[in-house]
């Protein structure tokens, strides 16, 4: 009886060696995976940094003033080209019927209430 216990507590102490063993080694795996996804995150900010210096380069108001005066063809606003909104021509406003000789139906017109609703 005592040599089957101290089997089984040597077997035991050894499966549990083996767990702590594993244990090390997954935890090793995730604190590289840790610092690997640390070391991207870091290459993304100086990326996001370097086109945020870029899109500020590019939006200096001198810059798009130059660029604006070569492609835009639009003139200075003078007090002649101001006008009264009720000035402006709009197109008349339409508003679409849906008739039955158009082959249009409401959609209400096809729902026929159900035995037991509205009751």
């Amino acid at each position: 009886m005592n040599r089957l216990s101290t089997l089984l507590w040597m077997l035991v102490i050894v499966a549990a060696a083996f767990m702590v063993y594993m244990a090390k080694y997954q935890v090793q795996s995730v604190k590289t995976q840790v610092a690997d996804t640390a070391r991207e995150l870091e290459h993304e900010k100086e990326a996001l940094h370097v086109v945020a210096a870029e899109w500020a380069y590019l939006n200096r108001p001198d810059r798009l003033q130059q660029l604006a005066e070569k492609y835009l063809s639009s003139s200075d606003l003078t007090v002649d080209r101001v006008a009264e909104i009720e000035a402006i021509p709009f197109p008349a406003q339409m508003q679409a019927a849906a008739t039955p000789e158009d082959g249009m139906v409401p959609v209400a017109a096809h729902i026929t209430p159900e035995a037991g609703e509205g009751e």
